[in-house]
């Protein structure tokens, strides 16, 4: 199989309004039709959270957030933040995900449902939506030089492949993410619904239920990887098709410079090794492994503001403080 992330670059045509504002950000709800060229049906519109400093754009961000519905409020949290202190920042909702469910589907299943097609499918999606909206938001003036890019969980996979593709991104940061997908599909709580789907008999589900063939495989074939050229892992028949869409694929590309990888010391989403294999193929990256679980820094997450106001360079006593005020939310549609 082979993996394709390109797409045509075009001016694109968004909708935009303002959902609401605070004293130094406005909120815009951005819409726009994907690039991608075989979008399923239900996720055919990006969908961005935009929040704009009303003083200068000092810096920009992008949040891309993980699997599922629950997590995405929670990250909503650092936009007007962030913005108070001057960082444009966007969460992107990725497809299959939120408000982009596809027809007939629940959030977040389609990027680790068994089957490679469907998989390829989301994969490819996710990696277009993104790489389209930093066009859109360097076209609007919003993507500034000095930029960061923040993904958790799944959208901490997605950025792997994102930091190796877009030279737009300074500095990656990693938020409690793993590679190595047989293991996830295999041993994470995550994916137990695949693990049922894979007990129904007469069924093919491409080879992925036989976990010791998968893992053998892996093992075998992650050497020749690192041996290969991007084109080659996107177009090769050699190695399993899982491989093109996994972490452990691209991390060695990443500049370790421009790269951080936080993870949770008691992370029960994402098994030990999957994590460990990440990390171990980035090693040079900057690696803090931090007393926290999968989820339950979500609620604190000022911590990572504050640190992604470290990493754009911003340490100003007013940016810092910025983190600490309760916004008030206003409607826009009051005077």
């Amino acid at each position: 199989m082979v993996i394709d992330f390109s797409y045509e670059k075009e001016k694109i045509k968004y909708t935009s309004g303002y959902i609401f504002k605070g004293k130094n950000y406005r909120c815009s709800h951005i819409k726009f039709k994907t690039l991608y060229k075989n979008p399923a049906p239900g996720t055919e519109m990006v969908e961005l959270y935009n929040y704009q400093p009303k003083g200068e754009v000092r810096a920009s961000s992008l949040i891309l957030h993980g699997l599922g519905s629950r997590n995405i409020k929670f990250l909503l949290w650092l936009g007007p933040h962030l913005a108070s202190a001057g960082v444009n920042t966007t969460v992107l909702i990725l497809p299959g995900n939120y408000t982009r469910v596809e027809d007939k589907s629940v959030s977040g299943r389609s990027f680790l449902y068994p089957k490679l097609e469907l998989m390829f499918q989301f994969w490819e999606h996710g990696v277009v939506d993104v790489l389209s909206s930093i066009d859109l938001l360097e076209d609007a003036g919003l993507w500034k030089e000095n930029s960061l890019l923040m993904g958790y969980c799944l959208g901490g996979m997605i950025s792997n492949i994102i930091s190796v593709l877009d030279d737009r991104i300074q500095h990656t940061l990693f938020m409690t993410t793993g590679g190595h997908i047989p293991k996830i599909l295999h041993e994470s709580p995550a994916t137990a619904f695949a693990r049922k789907l894979f007990e129904k008999e007469g069924l093919d589900w491409d080879g992925l239920e036989d976990k010791d063939l998968l893992y053998r495989i892996y093992k075998e074939q992650l050497p020749l990887i690192k041996e290969m050229d991007l084109d080659d892992i996107f177009s090769s028949d050699k190695i399993h098709p899982l491989f093109k869409i996994d972490p452990l694929t691209y991390a060695h590309f990443i500049d370790k410079k421009k790269a951080t990888f936080i993870d949770a010391l008691f992370d029960g989403t994402l098994p030990l090794e999957s994590r460990k294999e990440l990390y171990q193929l980035m090693e040079g990256a900057n690696r803090k492994i931090l007393p926290i679980s999968h989820v339950n820094w979500l609620p604190f997450s000022y911590f990572i503001a504050k640190y992604m106001l470290h990493k754009l360079n911003i340490s100003d006593r007013m940016a810092k403080k910025a983190l600490l005020k309760k916004e008030r939310i206003e409607n826009p549609l009051e005077k």
